[in-house]
């Protein structure tokens, strides 16, 4: 077990402690902040003392050590426990409380305490943050409402899990951050993740209690999705790829962020929660919600008249999401056909007004900045409005990246690959006299900078900052499926998960120089 002691800066007095033995079982749900003592309390006064105490973070089965001392100009006397784990000791003459926790203890503890001055008495708070022991043999189911973190990061508890299915919602409870949702549903989301022992997911809200969490960025929203990171065991390129398109276009950010997810109170792992790419979300950005969504979903979504051979539509290869009639691919057929038949002439003439160039042009600059080769053509949703056409593009879907494929195996850092043979929009700017030196030094632009190596790697360091700990309790749950996976386990040079950092680091470096030798 680990002590977490935290050194005193107040003079004791005496020792007194609260028995353990003699304290009922309580859960943290019983202590939560909201019903303690406050600043409200007639009796709470600031004398100088400032009380303070460091925030635990610990595993079940570790004992705590919680000591608050005056920051402030006045010492205290003594000290009077408020709130705190009912089995934890006090002592009233130094702040000090201590506890061992055990296999019932996970989730969120609010202490509460005041520093005593002969009559004047001043308020002090601090938490203890208990990480479940998933693994434990004999562990004990946590509370969704008062497990709220781990490590740092929020937790979202899904229940009824069982009874989701890949293509049709259905109900699911949902509780994030002590808050249980009303009227939420689910189902599995993605295609070949769908097969994963662990899954994605899309989760859709009430609109009277939709998702929101200021503190992680989220604005409103009544669709979120969590996506697994079981085919990443560096576990931030979905992440990171999302921070690049936002900094390629601040115009149109996807707000992401890392999330614990929890299954029928058992846990999950590490996953990405973000924003659902729909309606709602392009009305954030400015455009009507009733606007017809596509999304290109395998690779005959290329923008050529072929794929293969002769294609059946126009609109082979996407899927239509929102709008009507849902069977009406009207203007996504005329973009297609204009795009793949159009002469030079027309198309210079008239691309810039039915599509967004600059959503195109960082579109191209993303896929190819990191090697994303399952989303330079398909993975994209495509948003138009047919009162005002004009066409927005979101690429998606970024397991493929940063040095690995869809299916984790390596891929170099010098490949040179324009993306023009699989997207002949991209193929038709490049090719422009118009458009072809906008979109050159648009992405040259870029290079210099928002995308140099300095930046990408403060980025990563920020991600290793956040979620290592959660990584490496993620990788000690997954490891094992990991490598023995079907959809992979042909592979033979495995990476742990301190070296898979590494090797995305590497990568990240040797790209940056060679795209600025090769300069597409």
């Amino acid at each position: 077990m680990h002590l977490l002691p935290l050194l005193l800066a107040c003079n004791p007095v005496s020792s007194v402690g609260l028995d353990p033995v003699d304290a009922p079982p309580a859960d943290p749900a019983d202590t939560a902040a909201e019903d303690l003592p406050g600043d409200s309390d007639p009796a709470t006064v600031e004398f100088g003392c400032a009380p303070q105490a460091k925030d635990q973070d610990v595993d079940e089965r570790d004992a705590v050590v919680l000591a608050f001392h005056c920051t402030g100009s006045t010492p205290a006397d003594s000290w009077e426990l408020l709130s705190g784990p009912p089995d934890a000791a006090f002592d009233s003459a130094t702040g000090e409380l201590t506890w061992q926790t055990d296999l019932a203890s996970g989730g969120e503890w609010p202490v509460v305490v005041h520093a005593l001055h002969g009559e004047d008495r001043e308020e002090g708070k601090a938490t203890i943050w208990v990480v479940d022991a998933w693994d434990a043999r004999a562990n004990e189911e946590i509370n969704p409402s008062t497990y709220t973190m781990e490590h740092g990061i929020p937790v979202i508890h899904l229940e009824g899990v069982d009874a989701l299915e890949q293509y049709e919602m259905q109900p699911v409870d949902v509780t994030y951050k002590g808050h249980s949702f009303v009227g939420t549903e689910g189902q599995y989301r993605g295609a070949a993740s769908s097969y994963y022992p662990k899954k994605s997911y899309r989760i859709d809200f009430a609109p009277d209690d939709e998702f929101e969490d200021e503190d992680e960025g989220f604005p409103k929203r009544r669709s979120i999705v969590l996506t697994t990171l079981f085919d990443d065991n560096a576990y931030f390129r979905q992440v990171m790829v999302f921070d690049i398109w936002n900094l390629l276009g601040e115009a149109r950010p996807v707000v992401t962020s890392f999330v614990i997810v929890y299954l029928d109170r058992q846990y999950q792992g590490l996953y990405l929660i973000g924003d659902h790419i729909d309606g709602e979300w392009f009305e954030d950005q400015g455009h009507p919600e009733d606007g017809n969504l596509y999304k290109s979903v395998d690779h005959s979504a290329n923008f050529y008249a072929t794929y293969g051979g002769p294609k059946s539509s126009w609109h082979s290869g996407y899927e239509k999401k929102e709008g009507f009639p849902e069977d009406d691919f009207s203007d996504l057929d005329a973009l297609v056909e204009f795009v793949a038949t159009s002469s030079d002439a027309e198309f210079d003439a008239g691309i810039a007004d039915r599509v967004d160039l600059e959503d195109v042009y960082d579109w191209w600059a993303l896929v190819i900045f990191t090697e994303a080769d399952d989303s330079g053509g398909k993975n994209c949703y495509l948003y138009n409005d047919p009162a005002a056409p004009m066409f927005r593009f979101e690429p998606w879907d970024y397991n493929h990246s940063l040095g690995q494929t869809w299916q984790t195996e390596r891929e170099s850092a010098r490949y040179d690959y324009d993306f023009s043979g699989s997207n002949g929009l991209f193929a038709r700017l490049i090719a422009s006299e118009t458009y072809g030196p906008e979109i050159s030094e648009r992405f040259r632009t870029a290079r210099q900078t928002v995308l140099t190596n300095a930046q990408m790697q403060a980025l990563i360091d920020s991600y290793i900052e956040r979620i290592d700990e959660s990584a490496r309790r993620d990788w000690a749950k997954w490891e094992t499926e990991y490598r023995s996976y079907g959809g992979w386990n042909w592979r033979t040079d495995w990476t742990s998960y301190d070296e898979e950092v590494q090797y995305v680091r590497d990568w990240v470096e040797v790209r940056t120089d060679f795209i600025d030798q090769w300069d597409p």
